[in-house]
């Protein structure tokens, strides 16, 4: 069973991402606790629609697989925290990852305003529908958590999210309705109360607004005032004391440089930078004083004159107003500096030529005389100055200053800032490529890789799919790992499993081991080597070598990729980044598919989930690949390895009908591509062997193809009973197991009535209609027959008869013990 939950608590994102997650990971939507603000009222309207489960009800030891949204932290997911580190876990959130966290070994957390905005890319890259309700919910959560998309967290990938859910019938008046419906009463009194008490407090040129209410009870939706009384005061964050009954909510809001969840985590506070919460049941006094005592260490320095300035800035010398204008005009500046050199260096600044006073000298006729006559007043202020302190400057300027350091009598100018500056953000430092990429992985691979680099200083890679994912901002539940000579896989496998648990297998003589941890986490280690093909298709003889040399033997750029652990530096010796931009499989040499044509249904498995196409060159090299000598060289169980991994995928439809169209599915295969109306009644959750029975019965011999594939006797014989046509009454018992359940089901749906069908046993009257005498020998005889149900010596009610009629007529079994 897979599971589907949030926190306690739920609001509208959380509601609106788990909505998403069930079409992405179909599964049990589980509700851990309370809701929230406007879903207590909204619930009642959408609770047969959604269909949550609470997670006290759901059996904890059926829990294969946990997808956790808008979260992740194990102390709000109730009961299901006691499945972290058993079962694994998924994790999609926008609030940013911190110690203790579930060590998650998939999904994507990164500082996007809403969660929703990290599933809906997914659902777009698998052409997945939703209802215009689910597009509803997922876009109220959006609203709601980015305040309309007005709150400083808000990204662009907030707004492709939002044109997504539109596109598929979202109803924003709806939203509006939901998010925002209205102050009730109680609110308004603790506003009233708020107001009274607000304060403006400044620390380190940020003000910050205090206010504090008191009520008897809970009261809901009081989240909305923090940012009503951030806009009416104008200030920069916002600590709103909420004592309510018995204990104490502190709720905080920022616009920028306080990151207010580290603010009010020694609190246990939780939240993203812009917006979090902490409840206090003691010492709510000391705890604030904390607060207002560390604010200066939770700020980010606060941006100077030097760092959002324009520069270098661009001087005119004394000359007329006909010169000026042109060199105004010539460059596009509405204003430039008017300058003398001084002798002992640096300059006079005689004021600011601006272009409006220049056009208008000119209509008067005065365009030849000198443009020192006509200027502005020109304010130097220094680089230091903090931009909180710019702002009545610009005014006195007329939304100019400039900036420079004193040199003698005279300024040497550095830069210019205007009005437009002052609301332009800094451009961030981009931080180094392999920093990003290690900041891009699950929380349960940086744990294991962590613990690799402390034990392991030199020598050991993370490679192919999983640095590919990382930089794709999607991961799953595999690391990929290279040693180089000198490391050991047999070493390395013992440690992980040392650390942290689990088990692992040892293949001595491939240099490769398996990990598998108990938080779901699966670690392949290979130690590294390079292969030559004796001849094409052939399997590969290997000799150790170095990392180089094991990328040259990868299938593709986009997985020839490595990042060194020691020192986060990403080895991309074939171009991997570009193609990854560029969304292009391409081949690392002309013969790759030659060597080893399985590549080809990995490639077609990777274009389909990933949403990738193959290069032109990668085009050209197939034809060579499917050439019958070729294939009669190739690797038949890995071909047929490499397309039962591809009906695992859930895009399994897509890079089947990409093979076929490239030829491939027939060359490889001998396989002809059915309807995909034949597989969309297969449930989501089928398993691989539906999927195949289902391919198989399109075939024109479907058994016949599935003896030259060689797929396992058993799924054979459940491909005979399939194409059988007629079944026995005893034959059913089998059609009810999986896979032959759901391919029967897909192939006869007709037939689901019969299927679902109960069986029909012997009862007591059955034996009376024999001529048996109403009496003990009734309740005999039904006990020995249901006896030998159970033995499986009778399967339908006609062989029930059959007994019962002997055992009534001659009596020649042996009574019952």
């Amino acid at each position: 069973m897979r599971v589907i939950a949030a926190h306690e608590n739920l609001d509208l994102d959380a509601l609106g991402s788990m909505v998403l997650a069930g079409r992405l990971f179909p599964g049990v939507l589980a509700l851990v606790g309370g809701l929230e603000g406007p879903l207590k009222a909204l619930f009642p309207l959408l609770e047969d629609r959604l269909d949550l489960v609470p997670a006290a009800e759901i059996p904890l030891e059926e829990v294969r697989e946990v997808v956790l949204v808008d979260n992740a932290r194990p102390e709000r997911i109730g009961p299901l925290k006691a499945l972290v580190g058993r079962v694994p876990f998924y994790v999609f959130d926008h609030h940013p990852p911190s110690p203790g966290d579930v060590p998650a070994v998939g999904g994507k957390v990164a500082p996007v305003g809403a969660t929703v905005s990290l599933l809906v890319p997914l659902l777009r890259e698998r052409g997945l529908s939703l209802t215009p309700l689910e597009a509803t919910l997922a876009y109220a959560g959006l609203w709601e958590d980015t305040g309309g998309f007005s709150f400083p967290s808000t990204t662009k990938e907030d707004l492709e999210a939002a044109l997504f859910l539109l596109e598929r019938g979202a109803e924003p008046f709806r939203v509006r309705d939901w998010v925002r419906p209205g102050v009730g009463e109680e609110a308004r009194e603790v506003f009233q109360k708020l107001l009274r008490s607000a304060q403006v407090v400044e620390r380190a040129g940020f003000r910050l607004l205090l206010a504090r209410a008191r009520e008897e009870g809970y009261v809901p939706a009081l989240a909305p005032l923090a940012h009503l009384l951030l806009d009416l005061y104008e200030a920069d964050g916002v600590l709103l004391v909420l004592k309510l009954g018995r204990e104490t909510l502190l709720i905080a809001r920022s616009k920028e440089r306080l990151d207010v969840a580290r603010w009010l985590a020694p609190l246990g506070g939780g939240g993203h930078p812009r917006a979090a919460f902490a409840r206090v049941r003691k010492g709510v006094k000391k705890a604030v004083q904390g607060l207002l005592e560390s604010l200066p260490a939770h700020l980010a320095p606060e941006p100077t004159l030097a760092e959002r300035m324009t520069a270098p800035v661009e001087t005119l010398g004394p000359t007329t107003v006909r010169e000026a204008l042109k060199a105004l005009e010539e460059r596009g500046y509405g204003a430039m500096p008017v300058v003398e050199p001084l002798p002992g260096g640096g300059v006079r600044v005689l004021g600011l030529a601006r272009r409006r006073d220049l056009r208008k000298a000119v209509r008067l006729g005065l365009e030849d005389h000198p443009v020192e006559g006509f200027l502005a007043r020109a304010l130097v202020l220094p680089p230091t100055l903090p931009l909180s302190q710019v702002e009545p400057h610009l005014k006195e300027g007329g939304g100019r200053v400039l900036v420079g350091e004193r040199v003698g009598e005279g300024w040497r100018l550095l830069g210019i800032f205007t009005r437009t500056d002052l609301y332009r953000k800094a451009r961030e430092e981009e931080k180094p490529l392999g920093q990003r990429i290690w900041e891009a992985l699950p929380e349960g691979a940086r744990r294991v890789l962590s613990a690799l680099k402390e034990a392991f200083p030199k020598g050991v890679y993370l490679v192919g799919g999983a640095v590919r994912d990382a930089l794709l901002g999607r991961f799953g539940p595999d690391l990929d790992l290279v040693l180089e000579p000198g490391v050991r896989a047999l070493e390395v496998a013992r440690f992980l499993a040392g650390r942290f648990g689990g088990s692992f297998g040892h293949h001595y003589a491939f240099g490769t081991a398996r990990v598998r941890l108990p938080f779901g986490l699966t670690v392949d280690l290979a130690e590294s080597r390079e292969e030559v093909y004796p001849y094409p298709g052939a399997l590969p003889q290997v000799r150790p070598a170095p990392i180089a040399k094991d990328l040259e033997r990868r299938d593709y750029t986009v997985n020839a990729m490595a990042l060194a652990l020691d020192t986060l530096e990403l080895l991309d010796p074939y171009g991997g980044l570009k193609d990854l931009k560029d969304r292009l499989l391409r081949p690392l040499h002309p013969l790759s598919f030659v060597e080893d044509p399985s590549r080809i249904v990995r490639g077609a498995r990777l274009a389909a989930r990933l949403g990738f196409r193959f290069a032109e060159e990668a085009l050209r090299h197939l034809p060579p690949a499917l050439l019958p000598e070729v294939l009669a060289q190739a690797s038949q169980s890995r071909l047929r390895d490499e397309l039962f991994l591809t009906l695992e995928e859930e895009t399994f439809y897509p890079a089947l009908k990409l093979l076929s169209e490239l030829s491939a599915l027939k060359a490889l295969y001998g396989l002809t591509l059915p309807p995909e109306e034949a597989f969309r009644r297969l449930p989501l959750e089928a398993p691989m062997e539906a999927r195949l029975l289902v391919l198989l019965a399109h075939q024109e011999d479907p058994l016949a193809r599935a003896e030259a594939l060689r797929v396992p006797k058993r799924i054979r014989e459940a491909l005979a009973l399939l194409l059988k046509g007629e079944w026995r009454e005893e034959e059913r018992e089998l059609l009810l197991q999986e896979p032959l359940r759901s391919a029967f089901l897909a192939l006869f749906p007709e037939k689901e009535a019969w299927l679902r069908e109960k069986r029909r046993v012997l009862r007591g009257r059955d034996l009376l209609a024999l001529g048996l005498p109403p009496g003990p020998k009734v309740g005999e005889i039904l006990k020995r027959v249901a006896e030998a149900r159970e033995r499986g010596e009778v399967r339908t009610f006609e062989e029930e008869l059959a007994l019962a009629r002997k055992l009534v007529g001659d009596g020649t079994l042996s009574p019952p013990h």
